[in-house]
């Protein structure tokens, strides 16, 4: 690609507002079919890019992305595992089409060299997945907003079970939530109990007096936590009474810092 093409690329106008996308790639030739693609679609911002696992992670702290493209084998694991605990950013992986192995993880699959249309193609559906998920989160908060309606009990003060015969549990003696495909199971301190429901509708019917949701896939009972741990790096869990310690998700962690003063916390 000449200079004057480069030129011509750098003064395409970006797009004031829309999702925020951030780039990991180490080919400018790559990184130049990117930009184009993300120019000529709209609802995209294009935040940063970097050539590193390092760089990328920092971008993904300062600018909390939407869209994540990133070339699979610079992550330190797959794609997949390392956004498991989150809603964003969904991700796009870039993997040389004559590479062996299988995917590496994501959303979606890009193959190297980058075919434009491929491209954006493939931003199409990551633009649609990002809706999905946002209209998800917005379905949970109008829930939690109509529970707090006059003359609509607001919070469930026991779990409805069928394991044979339905019964009921109290809400209090629910230690701890967690999900399970379309299956939420319910700890008590007896016994497990699995019940067809969301998280997002269980969080949306819970007191969030007692109860926290503290990652995607688990909401732990107040009543049950001993301490949060913070182990090495950047990574938390909670310990409950039972002894079982619960992963804290990255977008749930303004949650548990309500759950004790910094005195309390110790280091595991």
């Amino acid at each position: 690609m000449d200079s004057a093409q480069t030129t011509q690329l750098e003064r395409e106008p970006r797009h004031e507002r829309g999702m925020r996308v951030v780039i990991l790639e180490p080919d400018t030739d790559s990184r130049v079919v990117l930009r184009r693609c993300l120019n000529q679609l709209p609802g995209f911002r294009l935040v940063g890019e970097s050539v590193t696992w390092d760089e990328c992670v920092a971008l993904l702290n300062l600018y909390l992305p939407e869209l994540l493209i990133a070339r699979s084998s610079f992550a330190p694991a797959s794609l997949d595992k390392l956004f498991a605990s989150s809603r964003f950013p969904v991700t796009l992986g870039l993997r040389r089409i004559d590479s062996s192995g299988g995917a590496d993880g994501g959303f979606e699959t890009i193959g190297i060299p980058l075919d434009s249309q491929v491209v954006r193609d493939a931003l199409e559906r990551a633009q649609t997945e990002i809706y999905c998920r946002k209209l998800n989160e917005l379905s949970g908060l109008l829930q939690r907003y109509i529970s707090f309606s006059p003359g609509i009990p607001r919070y469930l003060t026991s779990v409805v079970v069928e394991d044979g015969a339905t019964s009921e549990i109290p809400a209090e003696r629910v230690i701890f939530m967690a999900a399970d495909g379309n299956y939420v199971r319910i700890h008590t301190d007896a016994d497990v109990h699995e019940i067809r429901d969301t998280m997002t509708g269980m969080t949306s019917n819970l007191d969030p007096a007692k109860f926290a949701r503290i990652h995607r896939s688990f909401i732990v009972n107040r009543a049950y936590v001993t301490s949060v741990l913070r182990k090495d790096g950047a990574a938390m869990c909670v310990l409950l009474t039972n002894g079982v310690e619960i992963p804290v998700g990255p977008n749930y962690r303004t949650e548990v810092d309500t759950f004790e003063t910094a005195g309390k916390r110790l280091s595991a």
